[in-house]
């Protein structure tokens, strides 16, 4: 997929699911070649890249958006992990790194958060699946409210039967140098076969692939594969979670392009 047709994602007949194993293993062999593309791509970027000494995390201005943007909320209790503080508050946040115990640790390398202190103007464009409407209404809802408070804009928005649709319009998206991001946005629900789980892995690696490829950030602001209805509605917010951090790194690209 992409101008280098260099993805493979091998073709197997169809397979009941006590063939799951053999299933994971494909998957896994595809994200160990993914992994390693990713860390020549990761080496290039932090060869060239210097960003100076550590500093305190710094949020991005304030943008007046409109009256009655709301941010979605994200639950406070989890059972599988606690939740982070970056993204998921409006604290302001310190890193050990960034307090003066730990400073000394740090004070002969570069430590930086991508896209802290740039105002760089980024143009969005998001990918979004027409099933569970209703729901997918929410999250554009909040990935716009979260592009207006970060200063970027949403360029383009496409609508796609479903998820396993939206690999081909986010490579046009990357390719056609309109948008400097773009932000995936679906609902892959918990089923009675491993349909969804295939679907949400070839995905992701699809996605991944062409980041790295066009060297801009895609967003993953899907929900699931295997969730399921009640906790769909709780994650309303991985919109603008996936919104926020596609604009971070989009500035970081920037910034690292003019270094």
């Amino acid at each position: 997929l992409g101008t280098s047709g260099d993805l493979f994602i091998p073709r197997h007949r169809h397979r009941p699911a006590t063939d799951a194993p053999v299933a994971c293993i494909v998957a896994m062999s595809a994200l160990t070649a993914l992994q390693a593309t990713y860390g020549v791509h990761r080496a290039s970027v932090l060869k060239s890249t210097n960003h100076g000494r550590s500093r305190r995390r710094q949020r991005p201005p304030a943008v007046a958006a409109s009256t009655g943007d709301e941010r979605a909320s994200l639950p406070r209790e989890y059972t599988f992990h606690s939740p982070g503080s970056v993204q998921e508050t409006d604290d302001d946040v310190v890193f050990a790194h960034q307090t003066p115990e730990e400073a000394s640790k740090w004070e002969n390398a570069s430590v930086f958060h991508v896209g802290d202190g740039s105002e760089a103007p980024v143009r969005v464009g998001v990918v979004i699946g027409e099933f569970h409407n209703t729901l997918m209404d929410r999250m554009l809802e909040d990935a716009r409210v979260a592009a207006v408070s970060m200063g970027a804009t949403v360029d383009q928005v496409v609508w796609v039967p479903g998820t396993y649709e939206a690999p081909l319009v986010v490579e046009r998206m990357l390719a056609g140098g309109a948008v400097d991001a773009v932000v995936v946005l679906g609902y892959i629900e918990k089923g009675s076969t491993l349909h969804g789980q295939e679907m949400g892995a070839t995905c992701s690696l699809v996605f991944k692939q062409l980041e790295l490829e066009y060297t801009k950030p895609v967003g993953m602001g899907i929900v699931g594969p295997g969730a399921t209805a009640e906790q769909a509605e709780q994650r309303v917010a991985y919109a603008g979670n996936a919104m926020r951090a596609s604009v971070r790194m989009a500035r970081y690209m920037a910034t690292s392009k003019t270094d």
